[in-house]
């Protein structure tokens, strides 16, 4: 499943302040804010397709991953170690390695954080001859009137339809918080659109969960995708 790493990350909403109550996160694209140090992400990333694809040329299919967060993006640096598991057609015998370095700042009013991602490291299974893939974004979290907003952008490759394309692209994509509990998305990975959803219900503490339609524009070809994703924290 080539968007493991995209869409939990994104899964993993940014709750804004008491004072404005919002939840805010753009599903299905990449993110330049990442774990902090003392902090694991886990991720659950599940997919239907119209068209057949992946490795099992199949149209459903699921993934997992867990993220390990090191140092402190605010002071210095921070560093993230990922072990991805690509395929639950037969569980833990597909997968890779990801490895990120992430800063982040104040930006005017709001926050700014850039990561560089590399992903597909030592892969092993149904996609063990895939090359390493790697990922530059930008994210900033500021508002728009009483609205949280998040805004990102990056490049990188293996954002193409077939996983195992290394050729270069694009990404960009919007999030707006509605309320507590939701944000709206739109962005465009690679070769995709995206239009997506943000829920993050208090009756689930903490976890979050990500609606993404994808590639809309290409008749008999869209994906809908479920991302959950949840991050604890290890030390207090």
């Amino acid at each position: 499943m080539k968007k493991l790493l995209i869409g939990s990350v994104a899964a993993l909403a940014i709750s804004a302040s008491a004072g404005s109550a919002q939840t805010i996160g753009i599903a299905g694209a990449p993110s330049g804010f990442g774990a902090a140090g003392g902090v694991v992400q886990i991720g659950f990333s599940g997919t239907y397709s119209q068209r057949a694809r992946g490795p099992g040329a199949t149209h459903a299919d699921a993934a997992t991953m867990a993220n390990f967060g090191f140092g402190n993006p605010v002071t210095g640096v921070g560093l993230e170690f990922g072990i991805n598991l690509t395929s639950f057609r037969n569980f833990g015998q597909s997968g890779h390695l990801s490895f990120g370095v992430h800063h982040m700042w104040q930006a005017g009013t709001g926050i700014f954080s850039a990561a560089l991602r590399t992903a597909y490291v030592s892969p092993w299974g149904d996609i063990r001859s895939y090359r390493p893939s790697y990922s530059l974004t930008g994210t900033y979290l500021g508002g728009i009137g009483p609205r949280m907003a998040m805004f990102s952008i990056g490049v990188g490759t293996g954002w193409g339809q077939d996983a195992s394309d290394r050729t270069t692209r694009g990404a960009i994509g919007v999030g707006l918080g509605l309320s507590p509990q939701w944000a709206v998305s739109a962005g465009y990975v690679g070769q995709e659109s995206i239009i997506g959803a943000v829920w993050s219900p208090p009756m689930l503490a903490g976890t979050s969960v990500a609606f993404s339609f994808r590639n809309l524009e290409e008749s008999g070809n869209a994906t809908f995708a479920v991302d959950i994703g949840r991050a604890f924290a290890l030390m207090r």
